[in-house]
């Protein structure tokens, strides 16, 4: 169904990189958002079975770290720009009631809401977790989903601090805030966010990934604009751009979230749409450098058709998966149990792969999984496995450099 009237298909690439075996990994991974709970051992590391793109990639889960939850299902919430992923750890409701293949829908919904998850900090290919302390605060009345951010002193290696955070409207007294967990203080907290006269309101969106891009987090509300703010900040400010093509009106038989895209490629934020309607359209924009308009960098007619030459209803669409971290040329499409690659520069296909038989349920979406060098060598120094008891610690004792560890 992706394709132009001239377009060639590449023999997609079938060797596995399972990190248990090598050190050798591409440079970035087409994960899947929902980790299967793997060996209980509770001497067991997650584990990155390890694709190139456009094959999945799949994160498992050690079973011992959902010890005490009700037939829990882990999703990944977000990815920093350097290769650490948040992990949500959400017990399914207790009852008779049969949830089937919803079930970890329902959990990475209430994952999104109930402060009572367990959440870690994980580094995909070393395995190691930091486990996230429970925040003890007040209800809130919406919440957007929780996204993670690293900064580092050098210009390059491992992050020297993380903060995990998410946008909310505090039940009590209406106030909007950044509820956070900062790795320096080991603490959460919830700064007021200063939030300008003419800036809109905004509703959860508990699907979309929060994407981290400079030294900001960025919420899509794919209705009319994206928000944003820089979580380490003293006084957080809330930053807002509208898109380029907002949708005039809420459409209940639309989910937007398939067909709008938010991501970082070529070190830009990019906003990539695909219309529902005849003539299949597919846009794509790139933030300026002010942050504070959209420039149109792609804009193609999709060739969109059944194999009876029919035009494809609403829920045949291709959904848009991920934007190619290193080329924003090359886009992946999801159509039932096949991912593929289009290449917008050349207007063809350039690969294909199904999904994997043990991934079940195909709703669930994917997170681009940048891995830099040194993400693997830092087998023992960027998340230390000692504090998933939840105690308070310094950064010396979560986050440590590599050279540090070489020199020692």
């Amino acid at each position: 169904m992706l394709r132009r009237v001239a377009g060639a298909v590449a023999a997609p690439l079938r060797r596995s990189l399972c990190t248990a075996a090598s050190r050798s990994h591409p440079p970035w991974a087409l994960t899947y958002r929902m980790a299967p709970l793997g060996a209980p051992s509770p001497g067991a590391r997650p584990s990155l079975d390890l694709h190139q793109p456009p094959r999945v990639s799949q994160l498992s889960v050690p079973a011992h770290l959902a010890d005490g939850m009700d037939l829990a299902a882990v999703s990944i919430q977000a990815a920093s720009c350097d290769g650490l992923l948040l992990l949500d750890f959400a017990g399914t409701l207790r009852g008779d009631r049969d949830y089937g293949d919803s079930l970890p829908a329902v959990a990475a919904f209430a994952a999104a809401y109930e402060p009572g998850v367990r959440r870690f900090v994980c580094n995909p290919l070393s395995g190691e977790l930091f486990r996230l302390p429970l925040p003890n605060m007040d209800a809130e009345k919406i919440t957007m989903p929780f996204g993670l951010l690293t900064q580092s002193d050098a210009s390059h290696g491992p992050p020297d601090r993380f903060v995990v955070a998410q946008l909310c409207l505090r039940e009590r007294d209406g106030q909007r805030v950044v509820r956070r967990f900062l790795s320096e203080t080991g603490e959460w907290d919830e700064p007021p966010l200063f939030v300008p006269a003419e800036a809109p309101g905004w509703r959860a969106m508990p699907l979309h990934e929060v994407v981290a891009f400079g030294d900001r987090l960025w919420w899509l509300e794919p209705y009319f604009g994206v928000f944003s703010v820089d979580p380490f900040s003293d006084r957080p400010e809330h930053g807002f751009v509208a898109l380029p093509r907002p949708l005039p009106n809420f459409d209940m038989e639309v989910q937007p979230e398939l067909y709008r895209l938010l991501g970082v490629s070529e070190g830009k934020l990019r906003y990539v749409e695909l219309t529902i309607k005849e003539p299949f359209m597919l846009y794509s924009f790139s933030l300026d450098d002010e942050g504070s308009s959209w420039k149109l960098t792609h804009e193609m007619r999709m060739h969109l058709v059944l194999p009876d030459k029919s035009t494809p209803r609403l829920d045949q669409l291709p959904w848009i998966s991920a934007i190619d971290p290193f080329n924003a040329n090359i886009l992946y499409f999801q159509h039932g149990e096949i991912i593929s690659a289009l290449d917008l520069a050349e207007g063809e296909r350039i690969g294909r792969s199904a999904f994997p038989r043990d991934i079940k349920s195909l709703y669930h979406g994917f997170v681009p999984l940048v891995l830099p060098p040194w993400l693997p060598s830092a087998a023992e120094g960027t998340l230390s496995s000692k504090t998933t008891n939840c105690t308070s610690k310094t950064l010396a004792d979560i986050l440590v450099r590599v050279d540090k560890d070489r020199r020692n």
